[in-house]
């Protein structure tokens, strides 16, 4: 699966995994680079799906305001 495609949880719950992993001493040097890599590109995901989740949410909350604010007749 490509990690562009990951829900955040899948994300980060691959990124546990790698990370016990190097930090229990089960990744073969020869595997650490790649590893890594793969660690930075998940953090990157997991990045991005908060960044467009944050959005959306402010999104939201702003018709919320347009909507039910202090200035709107629904308020009275």
């Amino acid at each position: 699966m490509k990690i562009d495609h990951l829900s955040y949880s899948e994300a980060i719950e691959r990124l546990d995994a790698i990370l016990e992993d190097i930090d229990q001493s089960k990744v073969p040097i020869d595997l650490l680079a790649e590893r890594v890599t793969e660690a930075a590109a998940l953090l990157k995901r997991c990045k991005s799906v908060l960044t467009e989740t944050e959005a959306k949410v402010r999104d939201v909350l702003e018709d919320l305001e347009k909507d039910f604010g202090e200035g709107s007749e629904a308020a009275h």
